[in-house]
């Protein structure tokens, strides 16, 4: 267990507490934390347990001004078959450590995905940890860059990785996507919420700092880089580099974001981006987006910064709420109805996908949408005994949106006559389930 520490007495015993609280022996694992010169009682707190508790190391350090070389230094100390990386403001589950160690020592994999959780508001993108799959591509590993994840040391150590130590944005990813590329297995524990991701109330976390247009795109080419390298052919090089640009990228373009920026730094971001798009994204990649990210990517290329605005407002109403009211399922149909929040939305695509990752399209159906509805049938769905999840993308004037999960309307009028049954999922999303 590797925890950089720096400023955090707020939130430090909580993670320690949790890290007493394992039900893995203690011989079984050991604690190295590195004070990087924190100027609060974060290093006497780390001293504390180091006296209580034998498996506890703690190194005491000048600051270095980032998580990079506090985790070099614990890594160059450690001696487990695995290292896990915690931040330490966070919180593990008291089962996180065994079954981790369990899993991956089962299915002998080199990176194990911890399902994660959020506190104090942090939003975790939580798709990748729909079910556990001991055996998921790198294509599916990027869609997480954070360091959180059960890694063998011999991997680390056999291919000389380390974190970037100056203060660099995404040095994480660096680190990360090598591990991805490099490993002979990746897998998703997903039982249970194993580890919490915590957002401070005063947004001091590193990742919540303004960002510099141009340092912060250095630091996805770098990754890109990376990506180019050690991928194992060009499909996959270029499909991980789409990912990375629809989630470090096209993220700034997001309404209201982009907006709250100045003209100038608006015009930095188009710049950087530019660069940066015809350096590894050629326009036929991009075609691969969903339609409206397609055309502000081109917006960006092109340095079109009236586009880029145009097509985030068009964004927005496309993102505006759509809620199904009823659902009935019969004799591998689904009939909808459902309203929309924004008047400019002309049509919605609803589609049906067994529910885990890279899964195809079963049975898709566009419905056109007048005064504030819409309604249609979605054919074609076999029945089994697997769950399937609903989706949709609303469209205006022919241009899509991204595809997202059919949400439930408040008091929604679900029936069935069949061997599925629509149902609303604890996020409030529609699918089917096996009767």
């Amino acid at each position: 267990m590797i925890i950089p520490v720096y400023n955090t007495e707020a939130y430090l015993r909580e993670l320690l507490d949790s890290l007493v609280e394992q039900d893995l022996r203690s011989r079984k694992f050991e604690v190295i934390a590195v004070n990087d010169g924190s100027t609060d009682a974060s290093g006497a707190i780390l001293d504390e347990y180091v006296n209580r508790y034998p498996n506890f190391r703690v190194v005491h350090q000048k600051n270095s001004g980032w998580a990079g070389k506090p985790r070099n230094v614990a890594l160059d100390l450690a001696q487990g078959q695995y290292v896990f990386f915690a931040d330490s403001d966070d919180v593990l589950a008291p089962s996180a450590l065994r079954q981790m160690l369990q899993f991956a020592s089962k299915h002998k994999i080199d990176v194990v995905f911890p399902k994660v959780a959020g506190l104090g508001g942090r939003a975790v993108n939580r798709s990748l940890y729909a079910k556990t799959n001991p055996s998921i591509t790198p294509l599916q590993a990027i869609k997480t860059l954070t360091p959180q994840k059960l890694i063998s040391r011999e991997l680390i150590e056999s291919n000389g990785l380390r974190f970037p130590e100056e203060p660099v944005r995404l040095e994480d990813g660096m680190f990360m996507v090598a591990c991805y590329l490099r490993a002979k297995r990746l897998g998703v524990v997903a039982d249970r919420d194993l580890y919490s991701l915590r957002a401070r109330p005063d947004g001091s976390n590193l990742s919540r700092q303004r960002l510099d247009p141009y340092g912060y795109t250095a630091s996805i080419s770098r990754i890109a880089e990376i990506i180019r390298a050690e991928a194992k052919d060009a499909e996959l090089a270029q499909s991980m580099t789409l990912a990375l640009w629809s989630n470090k990228g096209l993220n700034i373009y997001a309404h209201p974001r982009f907006n709250r920026y100045s003209e100038k730094v608006q015009n930095k971001w188009v710049d950087a981006h530019s660069n940066f798009l015809n350096e590894f994204i050629p326009n036929e990649a991009a075609r691969n987006l969903s339609d409206i990210l397609y055309r502000k990517t081109e917006f960006i290329r092109n340095q079109d910064r009236q586009g880029v605005l145009c097509s985030t407002a068009v964004e927005e109403q496309l993102a505006q709420r759509v809620s199904i009211e009823s659902a009935h399922y019969a004799n591998g149909e689904l009939k909808i109805s459902g309203t929309l929040l924004s008047s400019s939305i002309d049509s919605v695509s609803v589609f049906a996908k067994y529910r885990g990752d890279g899964q195809p399209v079963l049975a898709e159906v566009a419905m056109c949408a007048r005064n504030g509805m819409f309604d249609g049938t979605l054919s074609g769905i076999p029945e089994g005994a697997v769950i399937i999840d609903i989706f949709l993308k609303p469209a205006t004037e022919a241009i899509e949106g991204s595809p997202r999960r059919a949400q439930s309307g408040e008091s929604p009028a679900f029936s069935t006559n069949g061997k599925l049954t629509p149902y609303s999922t604890k996020h409030g999303n529609l699918s089917l389930q096996p009767i």
